[in-house]
């Protein structure tokens, strides 16, 4: 899979035309063009050492932080869902850039910024109520809640719930992952970083319900998360 998968604007352009043309001809249902998209994402993930297992993660990660915030079965599972599919754009980002070890520079950062935009476009032909929800938490997950994230530099509430507890379950899961330029933190370390980010990057009251669910749970429901079906395709409650 490594090996044979590739990036960049020409594989995301196939898709982005193949799953159009499911749609309009009607030969797909909504499921199974979801059941591609989720393949791809794990693919993804797959071609680089460092991030294998990344999706998956965020997904476990987000869908705790929902569950400690109280929120419906319904929205958790989109919550869940959004964790999978957050880095889809990337299928449209270069290789020489996702693959790069090293810092990124100015330039390469505005194409690696892209992938939030391209990630939204390439769920457009799914037609499903909660994946039009997931589509803004895929969007909008680089926001910060002072307003200085991207794409669309919105500010605290403005950003969708669901973006909002995936940017803190991303944020920690890169923390305490090691990668090719840095070890992994603790997760003592993670929550300190991210009370320090709190109210400039990231909502206060999702730092505190991953913090929490960490300090009561020690990842037990991470575990039952992690047997549930992705998503409740029934599930019509909005997020944010």
């Amino acid at each position: 899979m490594k090996r044979m998968f590739s990036t960049g604007p020409e594989v995301f352009d196939h898709y982005l035309e193949r799953f159009q043309n499911v749609t309009l001809k009607g030969k797909g249902e909504a499921p199974s063009l979801l059941d591609i998209v989720t393949a791809l994402a794990f693919a993804i993930d797959a071609k680089d050492h460092y991030t294998q297992g990344h999706s998956q993660s965020v997904s476990r990660i987000a869908a705790q932080i929902a569950r400690q915030m109280g929120l419906s079965d319904s929205v958790i599972e989109e919550v869940r869902l959004g964790g999978i599919l957050h880095d889809i754009g990337k299928i449209g980002v270069p290789e020489s850039v996702l693959n790069k070890t090293m810092h990124l520079t100015a330039e390469e950062f505005e194409l690696m910024k892209t992938h939030t935009i391209l990630g939204e476009k390439i769920l457009e032909p799914i037609r499903m109520k909660a994946i039009e929800r997931i589509r803004g938490m895929v969007r909008n997950h680089h926001e910060m809640v002072d307003g200085t994230g991207y794409p669309d530099r919105l500010m605290g509430n403005n950003i969708p719930l669901g973006a909002r507890i995936i940017a803190v379950a991303d944020g920690f899961d890169t923390m305490v992952s090691a990668r090719a330029y840095k070890p992994g933190r603790t997760i003592d370390e993670a929550i300190e970083e991210l009370r320090r980010c709190s109210g400039t990057q990231f909502d206060s009251d999702i730092v505190d319900a991953l913090a929490r669910s960490m300090e009561h749970t020690h990842d037990v429901a991470s575990h039952e998360d992690a047997k549930k079906p992705l998503i409740n395709p029934s599930g019509d409650q909005a997020i944010g």
